[in-house]
């Protein structure tokens, strides 16, 4: 452990080893050190690294605006919570196959649905104060997802198991909106059915309604947290790169 402490004595700085080393070292000789004391050593080299180097004053504050600006990004970011709901259905028939190739088409939510539904649930209204109708749809039908899962097994059976996703601003609307996306996509269907006898019988049901979204998927704290971080660190060590090559006038009476 002695042989370790004297490593941690190079972490602090060298005016401090020349004025202190060696009644360190003589204390050291005398004493027996123990992990909590290699620690202590290590954490007052780090502090005074900290507080009396130039440099490493830049590194933390470049760190410290990494964070603050990331919170600030993740404060006033505009978050999006998402409602989710599945459906089971048999792998066999033809109305399995219309929904895959209506899936791949985006075939269930016509312009003009989208359009009712935008007024009325009162959807996007900063949007569509600005942005023409057919762009305030498409922006809608970004946060509109609806996919299927490979084959599963469930039971004697076999599942497709499908996903209606619905991304909004605002947690309760978002379920709101996905029920509607369910009742249009479960009301196509039927149509569908309908109007195709061999597609009969009609066998796919809802296995989990629309929830109400509890936290936002984006943006998330931890990774602006950490984009703040790395960007602050890249800023703080290019800070002291330039000051490094600007030392002999800028830091001359430091």
């Amino acid at each position: 452990m002695k042989r370790a402490v004297r490593a941690l004595v190079w972490l602090y700085p060298s005016s401090w080893r020349k004025r202190y080393g060696r009644e360190f070292e003589a204390l050291l000789e005398d004493a027996t050190p123990s992990m909590g004391d290699a620690c202590d050593i290590a954490w007052g080299a780090l502090k005074m690294r900290i507080t009396k180097s130039v440099f490493a004053r830049i590194l933390v504050a470049g760190l410290s605006v990494g964070v603050i600006v990331a919170t600030l990004v993740f404060v006033t970011t505009p978050k999006h919570y998402r409602s989710e709901a599945f459906f089971t259905a048999k792998p066999s028939g033809q109305i399995t196959a219309y929904i895959v190739e209506a899936l791949k088409g985006n075939a269930f939510f016509s312009k003009e649905f989208l359009s009712s539904l935008i007024l009325k649930r009162n959807l996007y209204p900063s949007e569509r104060s600005r942005m023409p109708i057919d762009a305030v749809i498409d922006e809608m039908k970004r946060n509109i997802h609806v996919y299927y899962s490979p084959t599963v097994s469930s039971g004697s059976q076999d599942v497709l198991k499908f996903v209606m996703e619905f991304e909004y601003s605002d947690p309760r609307i978002a379920q709101e909106v996905n029920e509607d996306l369910v009742e249009q996509f479960m009301r196509a269907l039927v149509m569908r059915a309908l109007a195709d006898p061999p597609s009969m019988p009609f066998n796919i049901h809802i296995s989990d309604p629309a929830t109400v979204p509890l936290k936002p998927v984006e943006p998330i704290l931890a990774r602006s947290s950490a984009i703040g971080l790395f960007g602050g660190l890249l800023t703080g060590l290019a800070l002291v790169i330039f000051a490094k090559l600007h030392r002999p006038t800028t830091f001359a009476n430091s």
